[in-house]
């Protein structure tokens, strides 16, 4: 807040009008002829999805602003409400203005069209900070695109956008009209069900943008209509329920509607809330907000803080079945009855529906009111009213924007924050007539540590800098009288936490005796008494028991003897105590006192008051006496029961001063005596003189003494022509010892020659003869307007009230500082003035800072030898005294050790600076390692690929090569762009260490990549085909070896298109050019020029209206069925359709019919035909004579010879070749019936059935020659399946009870599986693999010697 000075002003208003740039357009100019008084503190307008809120508040007066590149626009929807907020502001003074906006809708440069101007500009505000605003309509032809707005606050009506004007301020932004077709879409969230009598909020898709937005709510038979963004609706009854929304912008009107289900509570609410704030200032109100389930439809809020409780009683919203109040009610906070003050409190809720209510549900501590600004006045009275903000703002009475106010008496505000360490002020505004004074304490009253200068702060004397009570509280005290008031004060007070550790009590006595009827003080010396503490001391004795409640409890008397406790109660903010106890006894004195007197001026001069202050352990009587006994006198009543008393010396001299000093309990053994010869010398400095005529222009006009360090100044104006001033009387100017002081002396007019002389009586001895008692002086006569030159108070002025006096003389007569009364001849013509001074002991310390390390290492011997860095000493009065520092060291550089190096100095009052030191260690190696980089310290690679730092080389003079202690910090992240430092660090053994750092810069030059798959890219311009009248779909993208769209990767296409991508009509047949750019973030760019070919490109589509595979059996006559055609622009009558075959029905194999069709475009499509011709007929097997053999017992024949094998399309000599022995029982050499069993299959794969030829050999019968050997060995074991997914069968064409041994091998030669071993029973074997691996297995049989091997494959 900005305190104001309120002044009377006639406005001037101007009109001119100039061009400047502006977007797209040239504009009219607008701005204040002064920066003072009236400026706009900021413009808020929330766009559709983008908002100007440019707060200037903090910033400086300025006649025109131009923020339309600074500050992003805002968007605008055209057809959509929006408002502007424009806060004006103050520069100094507090007047009528008005405030108003316009934008260029249709941008043309001006904004003279109607509609452009936002508000009315004619309605006056006053106060600083309040905020006009105007709600607009955007037109719905208003050109899309960045446009201009100005914003003008005047001391005036502001109705002219190209307004020239005396005060105020002018602001342009650019704003950002969106295009209409961002769409026409109507939606809105709704929950899927809730709860009769609760709340429902509906909240619409479209929170910008809009014209108008129409809810219907349908419940049963009532129909409820809004009118608003969203909508918050109770429903009164269950079932489903209709919400209907229409919303409108400038293309129209969209609606939707939706369902939702309402449903009965079936159990009492469970409690439960939010704040949408935690922490408000005073006044300020928060909103609770109710988050029960289960439908509640009755609240009941409470607040406490553990002493006070806030509910409906208080506060109506607090309690009751309204759901749009009392389910989210706003909490009044004050100061006032009812109102939740000032402190942390609990918040608790109980929810009820039909069915019952909730358990009270609590959070603790949940919402803090603090009060951070305040006035001082019956806000900040005390006990009351202790200000406990860690941070904020005070004012005086008037406040923020009102003089202080007269009279006014004993105003007081304690700033003490909870366990504060310090609280510290900043004054931004101090604006003091004479008739007020501001005082501020550091500590909890008046009794604290005068934290003011003077006699407090006032016209003239204004708080320098930041006022820091490390007490932890500071106390305000405000006093005006009848008069002229002016703005007041400003302050802004922090704090810094303390420890927050808990009080520990302590008690500071004189001592464990305490004698009778003297004056005593309790100190409290507690620990951790931070903040706002309180104290409690309870005093207990023979006399009884006395309480107080201050921090120290002084001037005490006792007039008991005893033994008495004084205990001491600390109680930190937070609740936290401690107590301290101590026991003294109270005895009347046996021997006399110890006593000894001060005077706080030693030095006075005639008319000047002087006090004595008496100390001692026992007195409470104290006679003064001076001598001679004449030359002053007593200031108010002499009461020897005060150990002070204060003399007036009217005459000059040196004073004796006699003290005597006793105890009323034993008067002749406490008494005692103390006299001090001398001890006051009174002054009386010469009255300089004039001997001719005093002069207008031999003179001085103005004088003026700064402090060189703390730029305080003291001036004076004075009237010419007079002989001799003393302005002693307007106030003492402090000088400290040692101080630097800058003088000037000025004349109003320079006619004669003349000189000046300054004069100070450093010893006050009333003379200004002594040494270093001439400050300055001009040696030649001249006619110099002003004089300047500067002098240093010296240690040993005394420490008192003393003189500073300034003479000129004319020409070159001597200047004398008595004048002629001095010397005849000096002072003729001139002038004398006097100034009082007061020489004291600032009680700063000199503070000395070591230049360099506070601890170094020397190597022993080192050459050249250690030579310090030495160090500075400062001082806040004299300032450099690093010349006057004094060094005292032990060094022995040839032994190693610890050494010191102490450094002193004191300023010119004698105060010494706390000693520093430097710790030397004399080392055996304090040489630190040399590292190298290898290869380049600044390198650079391109992003992405691989980073291997070359390393470093470290060399050590005593250790050598240490380069594997390298440790080595390297952040380089060689996939993000940047500049990075790999840092080198070594210590050798004696810990010394050095780095070195590389340089890393991570740069991209890869040219981004253009791509579309589907482009021809043989020609510079690739070329695309577009197929015609399809939508168009822009595949030509970017990519880049670091960035991406979207993410520092720009992609462009011109033409393009409103939607994104190129701008490509599909309408009609042609060629549309494209451009595309793509630039990275490292502006790396690459081009790429597309010619987008559009027309038909789809060729007609086949049917062969069969299967892509067909089957045909061999040896019958294929005939193709008759394919059709289609196409997606063409009819059949434009589309070629032709076909060929190549298929042989009597041979099998695979052939083709091949189609092609053709549109009238010349876009050919092929489709074929696979035809398969193929042999699914099984042989057939049959004897040659019959199915039975008939031969001789003996005979020898082979019984294949017997067989007659067909097929309809393979020969028998294939068949007999592929046929299979299945089984064979016969033996010819005995009589019997025997089978032999064949089965065969065609090369189609086609099988066989079984056929079984008979074998009758008798011995009736014939016998027939030839061999039964004729059956092949190979045919007595057969396997099947093969290949097997686990289970074979094994076949043996042997006799019964033929010995053999069979089994099953792997490839490895190990059997898996045994079969038989021993005589033949049945001939088959069943076999399961399953739990074997797929793989070559080999089923082996031992015939008489003879090995028979099968191969199996076995592929589960």
């Amino acid at each position: 807040m900005i305190k104001n000075n309120y002044l009377t002003k006639t406005l001037l208003t101007l009109f001119t009008v100039a061009i400047f740039g502006s977007v797209n357009a040239q504009y009219c100019s607008s701005a204040a002829g002064s920066t003072a008084d009236t400026k706009c503190d900021g413009v808020k307008l929330v766009g559709s999805s983008a908002t100007i809120d440019n707060n200037t508040s903090a910033t400086g007066c300025a006649a025109y602003s131009d923020f339309s590149s600074s500050v992003a626009p805002a968007d605008l929807s055209p057809g959509a409400v929006y408002t502007i907020d424009i806060t004006v502001g103050t520069c100094g003074g507090t007047y009528s203005k008005t405030a108003n906006g316009w934008i260029d809708f249709n941008g043309d440069g001006d904004w003279t069209d109607a509609g452009e101007m936002l508000g009315t500009g004619t309605s006056y505000v006053t106060t600083s900070g309040t905020v006009v605003s105007y709600n607009f309509t955007v037109p719905c032809n208003a050109k899309s695109g960045n446009t201009k707005m100005r914003v003008i606050v005047v001391e005036g009506q502001a109705t002219n956008p190209c307004l020239a004007y005396t005060w105020g301020e002018t602001e342009d932004y650019t704003v950002s009209i969106l295009s209409p077709s961002g769409g026409l879409s109507s939606n809105f969230f709704a929950p899927a069900t809730a709860y009769v009598g609760t709340p429902v909020t509906f909240t619409n898709s479209n929170q910008s943008g809009y014209i108008s937005q129409n809810w219907t709510v349908t419940d049963g038979t009532t129909v409820t209509t809004y009118t608003s963004t969203n909508v918050t609706h109770v429903f009164a009854t269950s079932g489903t329920k209709t919400i209907k929304l229409v919303s409108e912008n400038c293309l129209g009107k969209d609606s939707t509607t939706k369902t939702m289900t309402i449903i009965a509570p079936t159990a009492p609410p469970v409690a439960n809330f939010v704040a949408d704030k935690n922490v408000v200032e005073i006044f300020e109100q928060p909103r609770l907000i109710d988050l029960s389930s289960n439908g509640p439809t009755y609240w009941d809020w409470m607040l406490t803080n553990g002493i006070d409780t806030i509910d409906g009683d208080d506060q109506a919203d607090l309690r009751g079945g309204n759901p749009f109040v009392n389910s989210r009610p706003l909490v009044q906070t004050g100061n006032y009855f009812g109102a939740v003050d000032v402190g942390v409190w609990a918040v608790c809720l109980k929810s009820s529906n039909v069915i019952g209510s909730s358990s009270q549900y609590c959070k603790v501590g949940y919402i803090t009111v603090q009060r951070t600004s305040f006035n001082m006045g019956p806000a900040t009275s005390l006990p009351a009213n202790i200000i406990s903000a860690t941070s904020g703002t005070i004012y005086d009475k008037g406040g923020p924007t009102g003089n202080y106010t007269a009279p006014e008496s004993n105003l007081e505000a304690l700033i003490a924050p909870c366990g504060a360490s310090s609280v510290s002020l900043d004054f931004t505004v101090f604006a003091l007539n004479a008739n007020a004074n501001l005082k501020i304490y550091d500590g909890v009253n008046a009794l604290g540590t005068p934290l003011h200068t003077g006699s407090g702060f006032t016209a003239g004397n204004a708080p320098s800098g930041t006022l820091t009570a490390n007490s932890g509280t500071m106390y305000l005290l405000w006093n005006s009288t009848a008069g002229a008031v002016a703005a007041g004060f400003e302050a802004n007070w922090s704090s810094v936490a303390g420890t927050g550790s808990a009080p520990i009590a302590g008690i500071t006595l004189p001592g464990s005796i305490v004698y009778n009827s003297v004056f005593v003080d309790f100190m409290d010396a507690s620990l951790n008494a931070e903040g706002n503490t309180d104290f409690k001391w309870t005093i207990t004795g023979p006399s009884g028991s006395q309480t107080y409640n201050t921090r120290d409890v002084l001037q005490t008397v006792f007039t008991t003897n005893g033994t008495y406790t004084a205990s001491l109660l600390v109680t930190s903010c937070d609740g936290r105590t401690s107590t301290a106890t101590k026991t003294f006894n109270v005895v009347s004195p046996t021997s006399p006192t110890a006593l000894d007197f001060t005077a706080d001026n030693r030095r006075p001069s005639v008319g000047d008051n002087v006090t004595l202050t008496a100390t001692s352990d026992k007195a409470n009587r104290w006679e003064w006496s001076i001598f001679p006994q004449v030359g002053y006198s007593v200031v108010g009543a002499a009461n020897d029961a005060v150990n002070n008393r204060t003399f007036l010396f009217t005459a000059a001299g040196a004073y004796t001063v006699q003290l005597k000093g006793f105890n009323t309990k034993d008067t002749a053994a406490s008494e005692a005596t103390v006299v001090k010869t001398a001890y006051i010398v009174v002054v009386q400095p010469c009255i300089p003189t004039i001997s001719v005529s005093p002069s207008t222009d031999v003179a001085i006009s103005y004088v003026s003494i700064e402090d060189a360090t703390s730029g305080d100044i003291y001036e004076n104006e004075s009237t010419t022509g007079v002989e001799y001033t003393d302005f002693s009387s307007l106030g003492t100017i402090q000088m400290n010892f040692g101080g630097v002081y800058n003088f000037t002396v000025k004349r109003n007019t320079n006619i004669n020659d003349m000189t000046r002389k300054i004069w100070a009586d450093w010893n006050v001895d009333g003379d200004f003869d002594d040494t270093g008692e001439l400050l300055a002086e001009e040696t030649t006569p001249g006619t110099s307007l002003s004089w300047s030159g500067s002098f240093t108070v010296p240690s040993y002025a005394f420490e008192a009230n003393t003189l500073l006096r300034v003479g000129v003389s004319y020409d070159t007569d001597p200047n004398e500082p008595c004048g002629a009364s001095q010397n005849a001849a000096a002072n003729r013509v001139g002038e004398f003035e006097d100034y009082a001074i007061r020489v004291v002991n600032d009680g700063d310390l000199p503070v000395i800072t070591l230049v360099g390390m506070d601890t170094v290492y020397v190597e022993q011997n080192a050459s050249p030898a250690y030579s310090t860095n030495g160090a500075t000493a400062f001082d806040a009065s004299q300032g450099d005294l690093t010349s006057s520092l004094t060094m005292a060291t032990d060094l022995d550089q040839t032994l190693p050790g610890i050494y010191y190096e102490d450094w002193n100095v004191s300023d010119a009052s004698g105060n010494p600076a706390a000693q520093v030191t430097r710790v030397i260690y004399v080392v055996a190696d304090q040489t630190a390692p040399v590292i190298t980089v290898n290869g380049s310290a600044d390198s650079t690679i391109e992003v992405g690929s691989s980073w291997v730092d070359l390393g470093a080389t470290a060399i050590d003079n005593k250790e050598g090569d240490i380069s594997s202690a390298i440790v080595i910090t390297d952040n380089v992240n060689a996939n993000v762009l940047g500049d990075y430092t790999v840092v080198y660090s070594i210590q050798d053994n004696q810990g010394n260490s050095s780095t070195a750092t590389r340089n890393v810069h991570v740069v991209d030059t890869e040219n981004p990549v253009i791509t579309n798959a589907n482009a021809d890219k043989s020609g510079a311009c690739w070329k695309v085909e577009v197929q015609l009248q399809n939508i168009f779909a822009d595949l030509t993208s970017a990519t880049d070896n670091y960035n991406s769209i979207g993410n520092g990767l720009a992609f462009k296409a011109n033409p393009a298109a409103a939607q994104g991508g190129a701008a490509v009509d599909t309408r009609f047949q042609g060629t549309t050019t494209v451009t595309y750019t793509a630039t990275d973030e490292s502006g790396n760019v690459t081009t790429q020029c597309v010619d987008y070919v559009v027309r038909d490109y789809v060729p007609p589509v086949i049917d062969l209206r069969t299967l892509d595979v067909v089957y045909h059996p061999v040896g019958s006559i294929y005939t193709p069925v008759a394919p059709t055609a289609t196409d997606n622009l063409y009819n059949s009558t434009e589309i070629s359709l032709t076909g060929t075959s190549n298929v042989d029905g009597f041979t099998l194999g695979t052939y083709q019919d091949e189609y092609t069709a053709t549109d009238a475009a010349g876009n050919v499509s092929t489709k074929i035909r696979t035809v398969m011709v193929i042999d699914n007929i099984n042989p057939v097997i049959a004897g040659k004579n019959g199915g039975v053999l008939r031969v001789g017992v003996g005979s020898s024949v082979n019984a294949i010879d017997y067989i007659l094998f067909s097929d309809n399309y393979d020969a028998p000599a294939t068949l007999k070749a592929n046929h299979t022995l299945v089984y064979n029982d016969i033996n010819l050499a005995v009589a019997g019936i025997y089978t032999a069993v064949f089965r065969t299959e065609d090369n189609s794969g086609n099988l066989s059935k079984d056929f079984t030829l008979y074998v009758d050999c008798r011995y009736t019968y014939e016998v027939i020659t030839g061999s039964v050997n004729d059956i092949a060995m190979d045919d007595l074991l057969s396997v099947y399946p093969n290949p097997t997914t686990g289970v074979i069968i094994l076949n043996t064409n042997l006799p019964e009870n033929q010995e053999v041994n069979i089994a099953v091998y792997n490839t490895m030669g190990q059997e898996v599986a045994a079969v038989q071993n021993g005589k033949v029973s049945n001939g088959q074997y069943t076999i399961d693999l399953a739990n074997h691996a797929n793989g070559i297995y080999y089923v082996k049989m031992n015939l008489n010697g003879n090995i028979i091997t099968k191969k199996v494959v076995l592929n589960k």
